[in-house]
């Protein structure tokens, strides 16, 4: 990986902040000189003998070692060119403007964790001018080496028992050494995410704490058993306080907080510390904590630290590769959480930690558009290891896989190719409370910035044209969406051993070769909370694009009520788009519950007229091999049985599907099919795309095509997704005195010659055609030959 150096940073920045003014020199003048040796204390330590005062410049050179036994005056520059070691066995307090390190500052090691109380306060109001540092920074540069080494104390736990509304105890499920004056939040369980309470700790045992102030809501505690499966909503408890901590000033409310930078060759091992009032609101690169452009940082970590009340982000990963993230606690940010910025980043670790609380930036603040969404886990390469974390409440997604097609800002022109990079590891990890998705593979960046459609195609070589590879998403909790929990776009994912409940939607998969798996699906658990939208169609699994399925998935208590359907399947609501007859669902169980609901079709939408589904085992409708199709005349059949509570049909039929599409200049839509027994349905063709038609159609049918307007010159029919001898016949209005060829299977064949009668046609294998002049209709059938799968017919005029 190539990597920016530290010194470019000023002009990079500005090409992304919003507006800067002329910046300053990006190359930091020299640190004043200052002899240091011994305690801070000692007078004897500074040249001439001076001891640093309030507003001074204060630099260790290159060589000497200061232990910081003292709480110094207020100072403006600290520049650590050898060493300050923060003194053991007393409580500290550094103020400084800016702290510089180029050498070691060590608050504690591994090994012997600094266990008083050490504050360093970063101060500064913005003064208009956009540098690389700017202001409230603690800064280390190449060679530099930030050691920060506080107590070692449990980051969050879980509910042992619910708590009510005006409950002043929490039972807590781990030991901890949480003590009186602790500050605490406890996560939302509901729909809302503001509902996370954060309260001072009065009194404390090892398993509870007693809190200055009663809560305000109820917060879940306990684990029910459904269908046989354990469905954990506990609500997550966060530890705010540390000994050590670093802050920005009382100013900092303003959204000007102070921030850490780490650059490349500089080196950072962070843990049991408290960073809040941290982030510089709307500032490129000025976030709480945060690798810049370090590349390889094997070693490095930030671990058991609380980042909250934050400004701008919380934990960032950029251009970086091979940091440890690890049991922190993220709570109460604007914007993304932790954040993997460019998309050229890869072989990190992202494990144990909590976030919530994640807020919307005001619109002139927003470094990306998409932080008007903000995602607890904001991630742009898969080639990263995420793991048993927990995304516990934000007005925006859970885990966001926003993956570019190639890095983008500082990391442009690297070779990763996110959108094709396999996935390294997601496993164990929980979403609730989100008011979008838990889980988002979506949405990509672009290089300005904005989002763009993405579809997520894992690759060997992590190359377009290489081979596929599966990605698959393990051991996923995830409940109380207000809109899905999972929602997957690409190919060759999967969605294995997931529990989701308490969701308005389970999972959608706007995919093909996209399957879940050995996973439970709960429409209501014992956690009942007012619905944020009570007449919503609650259902487990939407079936969309394709092909998708659902494979050993166990679906319990979706229960339809007056005031709204349920149901373990369904479709994509409102779909236009075209979808795959072969999407399936098989050794599926139901438990109290509904087994599909299809909605009524909207006139606008032609996927909703082709929305479908194979029951291959016959564990939803008692009979394998039959399809459920949506209430749709034409595809209906004798023989289908209606299932009122369904809204739907289950028939033995076999369904394909019918392409139609316009190679000339005219749109092929809008236009109908007609079935042979007058069975019709209007379409009106895919969103964007008046020259393409699709729709779902009974195998060994005839069909008339029908136009209101212009007839296509130019046609080309597809019939796919079926077996050998599997067909359709059609009939096709033409106009009378234009010359036109028919011709099959392009590419692989020659022009197909006429027939003398209709019944040549009728009865023959897709090798004639027959023209009826009286009637100016040509009369055709698709028939899929040997070795094929699909069939196309294009009659060109």
């Amino acid at each position: 990986m190539r990597l920016a150096p530290w010194f470019v940073l000023p002009a990079l920045l500005l090409a992304c902040a919003p507006e800067p003014e002329t910046p300053t020199t990006p190359v930091l003048p020299p640190p004043p000189p200052a002899a240091a040796r011994g305690h801070w204390s000692d007078s004897l330590t500074w040249a001439p003998g001076l001891m640093p005062v309030a507003g001074a410049d204060v630099t260790i050179p290159v060589g000497d070692t200061v232990e910081l036994d003292v709480s110094p005056p207020r100072l403006n520059r600290l520049t650590i060119l050898g060493a300050l070691v923060v003194a053991p066995g007393r409580d500290i307090q550094l103020t400084a403007h800016e702290v510089h390190v180029r050498g070691t500052f060590r608050i504690g090691t591994e090994a012997a964790p600094y266990t008083r109380r050490f504050t360093l306060t970063l101060t500064g109001v913005p003064d208009g001018v956009v540098t690389a540092l700017g202001s409230k920074v603690l800064a280390v540069f190449p060679g530099g080496t930030l050691d920060i080494h506080g107590e070692q104390r449990l980051g969050w736990t879980r509910l042992a028992a619910t708590a009510p509304p005006g409950a002043t105890t929490l039972s807590l499920l781990e030991p901890t050494n949480w003590r009186i004056g602790d500050r605490v939040v406890v996560a939302s369980t509901d729909f809302d995410p503001a509902e996370a309470e954060e309260a001072v700790v009065t009194a404390a045992t090892p398993t509870s704490v007693t809190l200055d102030r009663a809560l305000r809501h109820e917060h879940w505690g306990t684990v029910q058993q459904v269908a046989g499966r354990s469905v954990d909503e506990r609500a997550e408890v966060g530890l705010l306080t540390r000994n050590i901590t670093v802050q920005g000033d009382s100013s900092s409310s303003n959204g000007f907080g102070g921030h850490l930078i780490i650059f490349s060759g500089g080196t950072a091992r962070i843990e049991g510390a408290s960073f809040t009032s941290m982030g510089q609101s709307g500032l490129v690169g000025h976030y709480p904590l945060h690798w810049h452009m370090a590349g390889d940082v094997t070693g490095q970590y930030i671990r058991d630290v609380a980042i909250w009340h934050t400004f701008n982000r919380c934990l960032t990963i950029h251009g970086t590769d091979r940091a440890v993230a690890q049991r922190n606690v993220c709570y109460d940010h604007l914007g993304h959480g932790y954040f993997l910025e460019d998309g050229a980043e890869t072989g990190n670790t992202i494990e144990g930690n909590l976030g919530l609380s994640a807020r919307t930036p005001a619109a002139n603040v927003r470094i990306l558009a998409s932080d008007a969404n903000p995602a607890t886990f904001w991630l742009t390469n898969p080639d990263n290891t995420v793991r048993r974390n927990v995304a516990a409440g934000s007005v925006g997604f859970g885990f966001w896989y926003a993956l570019p097609a190639a890095p983008t800002g500082f990391s442009t022109g690297q070779p990763d190719r996110p959108r094709n990079t396999p996935l390294a590891e997601f496993s164990d990890n929980v979403a609730h409370s989100n008011r979008r998705p838990g889980l988002n593979v979506d949405d990509g960046p672009k290089p300005d910035g904005t989002t763009e459609t993405t579809s997520f195609n894992p690759r060997a070589g992590a190359v377009s044209n290489g081979a596929p590879v599966v990605a698959t998403f393990r051991n996923f909790s995830a409940w109380k969406h207000t809109s899905r929990a999972v929602w997957l776009r690409g190919s060759s994912q999967r969605l294995d051993n997931a529990v989701l409940a308490d969701n308005l939607i389970g999972a959608t998969f706007a995919s093909s070769e996209t399957f879940f798996e050995n996973s439970l699906v709960v429409g209501e658990s014992g956690n009942v909370t007012p619905s944020p939208n009570a007449s919503f169609p609650i259902r487990g699994y939407e079936f969309y694009d394709g092909t998708v399925g659902a494979t050993n998935v166990t679906f319990a208590n979706f229960v339809t009520t007056p005031t709204r359907p349920a149901s373990a399947l369904g479709y994509n609501r409102r779909n236009g788009f075209p979808i795959s007859q072969l999407n399936f669902g098989t050794a599926l169980r139901l438990v109290n519950a509904n087994g599909a609901y299809l909605e009524p079709a909207q006139a606008d939408k032609d996927g909703d007229k082709s929305a479908l589904f194979r029951d291959i085992d016959g564990g939803l409708t008692g009979t394998p091999g039959m399809t459920v199709i949506a209430d749709v005349p034409l595809l209906v059949s004798p023989g289908c049985v209606k299932r009122v509570e369904w809204n739907a049909w289950q028939c033995a039929n076999r369904f394909l599907g019918l392409n139609i599409d316009s190679e000339g200049n005219e749109p092929v839509a809008p236009m109908s099919l007609r079935r042979d027994d007058a069975a019709t349905v209007s379409l009106v063709g895919v969103p964007g795309n008046l020259k393409t038609v699709r729709m779902s159609v009974p195998m060994g049918r005839r069909f008339e095509l029908a136009w209101v307007t212009a007839i296509p010159r130019r046609l080309k029919l597809t019939l796919q997704r079926g077996d050998v001898g599997d067909w359709i016949q059609v009939a096709i209005p033409y106009q009378a005195g234009i010359p036109f060829s028919v011709v099959r299977d392009f590419g692989t064949s020659t022009p197909l010659p006429a027939a003398a009668s209709l019944a040549e046609v009728v009865n023959g294998s897709g090798d004639r055609y027959y023209w009826d002049a009286a009637t100016s209709i040509l009369h055709a059938k698709l028939f899929i030959r040997s070795g094929r799968t699909s069939t196309t017919l294009q009659v060109i005029g």
